[in-house]
């Protein structure tokens, strides 16, 4: 009879928990918060082919989207209701020359000779109280950057693998002035600003190890990038009052320029309403000098905007759904196999969120 009771028991909880569940999908203990513990559970055996729990998104993947979905709920209590997407926030990439070397510039760590070109890169935004939370790349839109004459990583970053913003400390800047000019990543802050903790997550555990390369190609299936924890980063403040939101500093040794493309995720902070979220995928950026490596990719895949608007949103979803089951060549067959079916769903959900050109 105890026997009993107990199996009894363990079925009370297994349902209980799945309930919860249901109400709570980000709550992975089942202890009724989304809480950093989560985060542990999601990182474990992340990358792995195949693996499937935590696929939010039900792309077939545990991807960095899921953790992007995941980390939107962080500091939250059961029951949890999504949060919602907004669109036009967003406006694209700017990068810009920040100075250029007129003679070398030495210390006792690095030489970077001079016409070398430091640039920023900036996500423009149309509201300046938002912080960029993610940059990622896909197989379908990679996070890429080329510059064809190289970049410069300072030894003390390549001797620690140190390359965000986070980890560039000023005091340093008058002792080794290359240092000042090194190639960083970052989501809002620059170096000696209140940081966020960025969590890297990629398709390899080394994934970050091609940084200090002058033609980088993130690409894998389930994302490689990075993101920040909102939840953790409670009292770091907004990064500036600006429309430009610092993604990056990238010292080219040349005058061939830079250009790449990322995608990002954005949440919002207005006074008196709900936080939100904005995704835009394949953003591009090209300095006026860069050679060609980027000319070719394309912000959003052929034909996918559907109503032309120069977004890929909820309007092209209810078009293909309108035409679903359909048999034709038009535009919402978008892998022209003659149906509209649930392959073209599948694609034109992949690039979801994109702004066009």
């Amino acid at each position: 009879m105890i026997k009993n009771l107990l199996s009894f028991m363990l079925v009370i909880a297994s349902v209980s928990d799945m309930t919860g569940q249901d109400d709570c999908p980000y709550d992975l203990n089942g202890d009724g918060v989304t809480a950093a513990n989560e985060l542990l559970f999601f990182m474990m055996e992340y990358g792995v082919a195949d693996n499937t729990d935590y696929d939010f998104n039900d792309n077939g993947y545990r991807d960095l989207e899921d953790a992007l979905m995941l980390s939107r709920h962080l500091g939250t209590n059961c029951p949890q209701a999504e949060v919602q997407a907004t669109t036009g926030i967003i406006s694209g990439l700017l990068i810009e020359p920040v100075d250029t070397l007129q003679q070398d510039l030495i210390d006792a760590n690095d030489t970077i000779p001079a016409g070398a070109v430091t640039y920023r890169l900036y996500a423009e935004v149309s509201n300046p109280e938002v912080t960029v939370v993610g940059v990622w790349g896909t197989a379908e839109f990679p996070l890429t950057l080329n510059a064809p004459d190289g970049l410069f990583f300072s030894a003390l970053q390549t001797s620690n693998s140190s390359y965000f913003a986070s980890n560039i400390s000023p005091v340093f800047f008058p002792i080794f002035p290359t240092y000042d000019r090194a190639s960083w990543w970052t989501l809002n802050h620059a170096p000696g600003e209140a940081f966020q903790y960025y969590q890297p997550l990629g398709s390899t555990a080394d994934f970050m190890d091609d940084m200090d390369d002058s033609s980088i190609q993130f690409d894998a299936d389930m994302g490689d990038g990075w993101f920040v924890y909102d939840y953790i980063n409670a009292l770091v403040e907004l990064p500036t009052a600006s429309n430009l939101k610092l993604l990056g500093q990238f010292t080219t040794l040349g005058q061939s320029g830079i250009c790449g493309q990322l995608n990002l995720e954005i949440r919002t902070h207005f006074d008196g309403a709900p936080t939100q979220f904005e995704q835009a995928y394949g953003l591009t950026f090209s300095t006026p000098g860069a050679d060609s490596p980027c000319e070719s990719l394309s912000p959003c895949p052929e034909g996918a905007d559907l109503d032309n608007d120069g977004l890929i949103g909820t309007s092209e979803v209810l078009l293909m759904l309108a035409a679903f089951g359909d048999t034709t060549t038009g535009p919402e067959d978008l892998n022209g196999d003659g149906m509209v079916n649930v392959s073209d769903i599948l694609l034109l959900l992949g690039s979801f969120g994109m702004v066009c050109d």
